[in-house]
């Protein structure tokens, strides 16, 4: 046996493979955190702040909803290749919206379009997050342990977990729903305005407080989800 081989048995020795298919699903769950607080961003900077978001934001918006897919689909039916395939199709669409805007602003002296938050505006942000998205799907097909558990997910088992994952499910259920509805006033049925005129937000801290209000009610019905919804018997 190589001394490659060696070290890598010796690894998994300590790491089972249900520790492994654990530590699979806590990844998927950290994803979806991050997206959420993404999101939770862009929906403060349009209901808190006012300034209603063009078509492309939009797409990018969309594939950060789509990125969500594979990491829900994961979490609630078990870990598959195709659930991280959708994720990196989502990613590769709202990144190239990302693209796209970047380069409307790319001449030398355009301050861009939008506020600026660590340095970069909101699209560059999203192109971040699809790159990193599409790059940890990448990462996490080559994970083989897990994809090859036949796992069917959290829904049978009663705890924190299948918790947690309802909680984060209905949040980004709850954002689908707003981005979709929020959408008909500034679009109508038509196309979106390229550079649509604000409105008049909630103010800074009511729209945090109402964006914390709807991860509060999440985690609720999570919560209370978990404790009603059956659990699957135990094999004999």
């Amino acid at each position: 046996m190589s001394k490659s081989s060696e070290t890598l048995s010796s690894r998994s020795a300590w790491l089972s493979p249900q520790k492994q298919l654990f530590y699979a699903r806590l990844i998927n769950l950290g994803a979806l955190l991050g997206l959420l607080v993404v999101l939770a961003g862009s929906l403060h900077l349009q209901f808190g702040v006012g300034e209603q978001p063009c078509p492309l934001c939009l797409v990018q918006r969309s594939g950060m909803i789509g990125l969500s897919i594979g990491p829900i689909m994961n979490l609630l039916w078990g870990i598959r290749a195709r659930h991280y395939a959708l994720s990196i199709l989502a990613a590769f669409i709202g990144g190239m919206g990302s693209v796209r805007q970047i380069l409307l602003h790319i001449e030398y002296g355009d301050p861009g379009y939008g506020p600026v938050y660590l340095g970069f505006h909101l699209y560059t942000w999203a192109l971040i997050t699809s790159v990193i998205g599409a790059i940890g799907c990448a990462l996490l097909l080559m994970w083989e342990t897990p994809l090859r558990m036949d796992d069917r997910g959290v829904l049978g088992h009663r705890g924190w977990l299948r918790a947690a994952t309802l909680f984060v499910v209905i949040w980004v259920t709850v954002d689908l729903v707003i981005i979709t509805v929020s959408v008909l006033p500034e679009c109508g049925l038509g196309m979106c305005p390229d550079d649509p005129a604000d409105i008049a937000g909630l103010g800074d801290m009511v729209g945090w407080l109402v964006l914390l209000g709807i991860a509060v009610l999440s985690a609720v019905i999570g919560v209370v989800l978990d404790r009603r919804l059956p659990e699957k018997p135990a094999e004999a």
